[in-house]
């Protein structure tokens, strides 16, 4: 009976192959290039298996500020902007580097190809004040060095020239169409997404699928841009697959509302939560999301009660949402000096791709109702800039945790805004707040008003 093969015999007969050297053997340009892509291969695959993609470090879009004052030339009116150097990784495993020094500075509306300008002006004059723009970076390949062949046929007349070296670097698109959702898993080199395939761009360069650095609102081709129209948070980190985070809520952190502020912003719209990917509805059950009441004041105090709430999903879409509210159902009493205590244990909330949320936020500070940046002054988030979002580096997959301070000691009304909008609201809505009156439960957007010092 003869034993089966074991070893390097009994391995498969396909794969990747490789030069092997020996003396007096000849090389052609195809034996090396087929070398060089073996490596190339080799590089990606490591990137995307290990680290995924998305940016490293670094490629935060700046607006450039005209001169002050009047100013004749009317393109420095333009919505002149700027990226700082970094390094990310695209969607092929290719490294997008943008190296340091003056980092150069490029119009954003020049950027848009023809038809998006086109569809933009028209909403312009329509009276739309600008249009949102989506700003990505490309890894690009340019062949450079020109150069005469040293060994030509013998039929040829005259020596051939020839693409010594490809030049990489990076190149900026702009668009005013919103990008396809990201996938939960990194896509392998070998499998390339054929709507964000490597293209030409009609001068011997190649560009490689982008990567999204920004979202810019209210783009005029005619309107500098500030510093509150960029939106880096749409980022994405490198990472094989970035934790879903909470990026907007409709209370302010830490705030202080009155009693009757408070009631009607618990027993209203509730408390409403956002996230950066959808949530499925079937992991928000009961026990995931408290509300605590802290008894305080001058008598006896330091009594913890938990209110009777009710967790659920707004507008969700095959089983998924965007948005949570928790409200109130009970009709206990708040008195001033109390604190109301909000805990959701996000790690048992599953995302779209099934990974818990990660509600962990690093500095105690939540995104601030109506602010671009969430962090004092002299303190700036984790990632230099942008705007404040739950999750920590490791993606710990904590618990979110935030508390709101019941005084009646302030004016019922002020004349700060401190809610973001909702996922169907206008620009002038309130996320915590629900149009209507103290009968049906409505939240007045006045009463989510905080108080600045």
């Amino acid at each position: 009976m003869t034993a089966p093969p074991t070893g390097r015999e009994n391995a498969p007969r396909t794969g990747r192959r490789r030069l092997t050297y020996f003396h007096g053997q000849l090389l052609s340009a195809q034996d090396l290039r087929q070398e060089q892509a073996q490596f190339l291969a080799r590089l990606r695959l490591h990137n995307l298996a290990l680290h995924g993609y998305g940016v490293a470090y670094g490629l935060w879009t700046q607006p450039v500020r005209p001169p002050a004052g009047e100013c004749p030339d009317p393109e420095r009116a333009a919505p002149w902007f700027e990226v700082t150097d970094g390094v990310a990784v695209d969607r092929d495993g290719d490294e997008v580097i943008v190296a340091c020094g003056a980092p150069p500075r490029h119009d954003l509306w020049k950027l848009l190809g023809e038809d998006c300008r086109a569809r933009a002006l028209e909403e312009i004059h329509a009276g739309r004040n600008g249009v949102t723009v989506y700003l990505t970076i490309h890894h690009c390949e340019e062949p450079v060095d020109r150069i005469r062949a040293v060994y030509t046929e013998a039929c040829d007349g005259l020596p051939r020239t020839a693409y010594a070296r490809v030049r990489e670097g990076f190149a900026l698109r702009a668009t005013t169409r919103p990008p396809a959702p990201d996938p939960c898993d990194t896509p392998t080199p070998c499998e390339p997404c054929d709507d964000e395939g490597p293209d030409g761009c009609g001068d011997g360069r190649i560009l490689g699928p982008g990567l999204l650095l920004a979202r810019v609102e209210r783009v005029r081709p005619d309107r500098a841009l500030t510093a509150g129209q960029i939106h880096p948070e749409v980022r994405r980190p490198l990472s094989r697959r970035p934790p879903t985070v909470v990026t907007g809520v409709s209370w302010p952190h830490g705030g202080r509302l009155t009693t009757r502020q408070a009631r009607r912003l618990l027993g209203g719209r509730g408390l409403r939560i956002r996230f950066s990917r959808p949530v499925r509805t079937g992991t928000l059950t009961d026990g995931v999301a408290d509300l605590f009441q802290i008894t305080g004041g001058r008598g006896v105090h330091g009594t913890v009660m938990r209110l009777e709430t009710r967790l659920e999903a707004e507008c969700p879409r095959e089983g998924a949402a965007e948005w949570i509210s928790i409200r109130q159902t009970d009709c206990e009493y708040l008195n001033s000096g109390d604190r109301i205590h909000l805990v959701l244990r996000t790690p048992f909330v599953l995302d779209t791709c099934g990974d818990p949320v990660d509600g962990t936020h690093g500095g105690g500070l939540v995104p601030r109702p109506g602010g671009l940046v969430a962090h004092r002054p002299g303190l700036p988030p984790p990632d230099g800039t942008g705007a404040r979002t739950s999750g920590t580096v490791p993606g710990g997959a904590g618990v979110f945790e935030s508390w709101i301070f019941i005084d009646n000691h302030r004016p019922d009304t002020d004349d700060d805004t401190d809610a973001p909008a909702g996922p169907a609201a206008s620009p002038d809505d309130d996320a915590g707040s629900a149009r209507g009156d103290a009968a049906d439960g409505g939240t007045d957007a006045s009463e989510l008003r905080e108080r600045r010092p």
